[in-house]
């Protein structure tokens, strides 16, 4: 390959010498003679007595210089002058004067001043500064990988070497139902996986980790390489909620959830535009700014799929109250079709006693989710609850599922090392009866479900669990069982 290099100090030379080495054919521009001799005196002689290296002493911003050039012999320009406004104007002459834009440009930088410019040249621009940060960042980050010079450098790629105490390692993962990250490619030993399928990953494995989202991207790679809890992050990153005025009060348990779980933001629509006024509910001025306020559009705004996406909805709330036969701001069901949890605030936080009903389709589905949400609250028990029934009358398929499930949350508290916090209760009887009895004993309820639409005479549990709680309501969406 025929290379034109720009800039032969510390960087220019490096540079130079490694693809000397590699046999390409380089013409160096350098403005400074001593800077020149020094490239000289310290490279090997066999590298300069291979007729791969020409040097010109010039200006490369000078027009006079670019006259002498032939561009269309080279495959490569790199440009590493210190100055981010000469490393522009080459880029101006190569694309506006020359009109050449074919010939690929890279540019090393040392800040972000003409990214703009350098993004309008279809330059590739590597940012020192960031490179070497990436790599320290590397050592910090145990088993966690920054790519450099793929994407947009901005960590919305990421590998990942999953850990034994990952949580991905005890269920399969469903590409078709993951929001703000996509696994890549699997390394598995001498294997590449390409997962379109339900995979479940195991330890040892490299993953490569994409996503719309780099702060999801590596709340995934962390939980994945570290095993460290991130709820909502695998579904988005924000809390978005609607409040009238009269209802702020519930900003007290936004913010005991912003201050516990991977909450970044709390949007919240409502009619009340001065963040002053909410002092009175929270002083925390941290958490203040983190609020965005967003004008009054009602209740179901939270519903919108376009807006949870627009906010990367990791969870949505909106408090609910039943007036005699009407629900008095929200129709409940409407939360169970859509695909991102919810919370109806109920004010009973901290959530030191956690109960889950497993009364669901899918209950295995959750409980990856559920053990993230009681680390991150630092709960101080943990009640699973299933209510079936009579052995005699229950089926073998229902039979199996409850098995596996208690199976799966028996290995998830020995994971997380929880088995003295964890208690398993099977019962028999009216699930909305027992369920409700035992959570006169917790400050949370938590309740899977599988998006879908209820009809005006269908028991489905979890619906009348959420409808009828008097404590707070977790609602986590779950994919279909396998058969």
């Amino acid at each position: 390959m025929k290379i034109l290099l720009i800039g032969l100090g510390r960087f220019g030379s490096a540079i130079a010498r490694k693809l000397l080495q590699h046999g390409h054919q380089i013409l160096a521009i350098e403005s400074d003679p001593s800077v020149v001799e020094k490239f000289l005196k310290t490279t090997q002689e066999d590298i300069l007595e291979s007729n791969r290296l020409r040097i010109c002493v010039g200006d490369a911003t000078s027009l006079l210089v670019w006259e002498y050039l032939d561009l269309s012999e080279f495959d490569l320009i790199i440009s590493s002058l210190r100055g981010g406004s000469f490393n522009k104007t080459v880029c101006e002459i190569v694309r506006d004067i020359y009109k050449n834009w074919d010939i690929p440009i890279v540019v090393l930088a040392f800040d972000k001043t003409y990214e703009r410019y350098f993004s309008n040249y279809n330059c590739k621009v590597f940012l020192l500064p960031e490179i070497a940060a990436s790599f320290v960042e590397g050592l910090t980050l145990k088993n966690i990988s920054k790519p450099i010079g793929i994407g947009l450098g901005i960590n919305e790629i990421l590998e990942a070497v999953v850990s034994p105490k990952s949580p991905y390692t005890k269920v399969s993962i469903n590409p078709s139902r993951l929001r703000h990250w996509r696994l890549g490619l699997i390394y598995r030993g001498d294997s590449i996986i390409l997962p379109r399928r339900k995979i479940t990953l195991r330890a040892g494995d490299r993953v490569v980790i994409l996503g719309d989202d780099p702060r999801v991207v590596l709340e995934v790679a962390k939980a994945m390489a570290l095993g460290e809890p991130q709820f909502p992050l695998s579904f988005g990153e924000n809390l978005i909620a609607a409040l009238r005025r009269d209802e702020l009060h519930y900003l007290k348990e936004f913010y005991y959830l912003w201050k516990h779980l991977r909450v970044k933001n709390v949007v919240l629509f409502t009619d009340e535009r001065n963040k002053q006024n909410l002092k009175r509910h929270v002083e925390d001025k941290n958490f203040l700014n983190s609020l965005i306020l967003e004008g009054w559009k009602g209740y179901k705004t939270i519903l919108d799929k376009t807006l949870q996406t627009q906010y990367s909805a990791g969870l949505i709330s909106v408090p609910y109250r039943r007036v005699g036969f009407f629900s008095h701001n929200i129709n409940l069901k409407s939360l169970f079709k859509q695909e991102t949890p919810f919370l109806i605030p109920k004010l009973s936080f901290p959530y030191k006693r956690i109960l889950v009903s497993l009364n669901c389709e899918n209950p295995q589905g959750m409980v990856e989710q559920v053990f993230e949400l009681f680390q991150l609250v630092k709960g101080e028990q943990l009640t699973f609850l299933v209510v079936v029934l009579p052995e005699v009358l229950l089926p073998k398929k229902e039979r199996l599922k409850v098995e596996k499930t208690l199976k799966l949350i028996e290995d998830y508290a020995k994971l997380y090392g929880l088995r003295q916090k964890v208690k398993i209760l099977k019962e028999e009887g009216n699930p909305k009866r027992k369920t409700l009895k035992f959570l006169k004993e917790h400050d949370l309820l938590v309740v899977g479900y599988i998006p879908r639409s209820i009809g005006f005479f269908e028991p489905y549990a979890p619906y009348i669990l959420a409808k009828s709680s008097q404590k707070s309501v977790i609602g986590i969406p779950t994919e279909r069982a396998e058969e």
